[in-house]
């Protein structure tokens, strides 16, 4: 079996919005308390708790814990889950050591295969505005509004992942578990060029045809340098400083 990733951009209201960046919140709150369990267990007892054991104390907390009962059973257990990778990795020499998560930087909450649905799926507009357009309810968050630019097998759904990104802008990740012998079918090409990619000209054609490099790069590093400097200058944290930053985030994802 293999994993393929299929991301969408979703629209929601203000509300459904920030009840998003709560639930950020709170997952974060719930990572760094799991670290700081983690840490005193081994401490006390030398016991490293393995996965089920961290999950199981991830829904203990949330029962104990107001602030977490506003997240979805599932989802504090998929903390417990990002939590018992990232120390894995750690243990194999893979990356560094677990520390505390900074609630501008936990930006993702992971959604297994309950708590969700996608209902309403319909062809909106005609012509080259037209477009595919579903609605996803995530429990405990709300509605979402999602343009499926792709097909993709909706039974076949192993996870959703919505995301946060620090432009503000929301994309909702299905991880779909595809069998090896399951390809795309593809139809053979009538006519068929050759390509050849360069620098000074982007490509030229094996029937004598090339193409200028537009040299779009260029262009947005020299408003990523401004925008760099515009945030360098902003107290760090300060609401000037998340604006300057959004401001760079949309314009790295441009």
């Amino acid at each position: 079996m293999r994993v393929r990733a299929y991301r969408f951009r979703a629209y929601s209201s203000k509300t459904t919005a920030g009840v998003l960046k709560t639930q950020l919140e709170a997952a974060c709150k719930l990572y760094n308390t799991l670290l700081h369990a983690e840490q005193e267990e081994y401490e006390k007892n030398k016991h490293t708790m393995n996965k089920t054991e961290l999950r199981q104390l991830a829904l203990d907390l949330r029962k104990q814990n107001q602030e977490f009962q506003v997240l979805h059973s599932q989802v504090a257990q998929q903390v417990a889950e990002r939590f018992y990778q990232a120390r894995e990795r750690f243990l194999e020499g893979l990356a560094n050591k677990p520390k505390n998560k900074k609630p501008h930087r936990y930006l993702s909450l992971v959604y297994p295969q309950s708590g969700w649905r996608l209902s309403n799926t319909r062809d909106v507009g005609q012509g080259k505005s037209k477009k595919r357009k579903a609605r996803l309810y995530l429990s405990k968050i709300g509605f979402f509004t999602l343009i499926l630019h792709r097909e993709f097998p909706e039974n076949q759904v192993s996870q959703v992942c919505v995301k946060l990104n620090p432009s503000g802008r929301i994309h909702v990740i299905f991880l779909v578990e595809e069998s090896e012998s399951q390809e795309l079918s593809s139809k053979e090409p009538k006519n068929a060029v050759g390509v050849d990619l360069g620098i000074a000209r982007l490509a030229t054609l094996s029937d004598g045809r090339f193409l200028d490099n537009p040299k779009p790069h260029e262009r947005s590093l020299d408003r990523i340098r401004v925008l760099q400097r515009t945030l360098s200058r902003k107290k760090f944290l300060s609401k000037n400083w998340f604006k300057a930053k959004r401001r760079l985030a949309k314009q790295h994802e441009h």
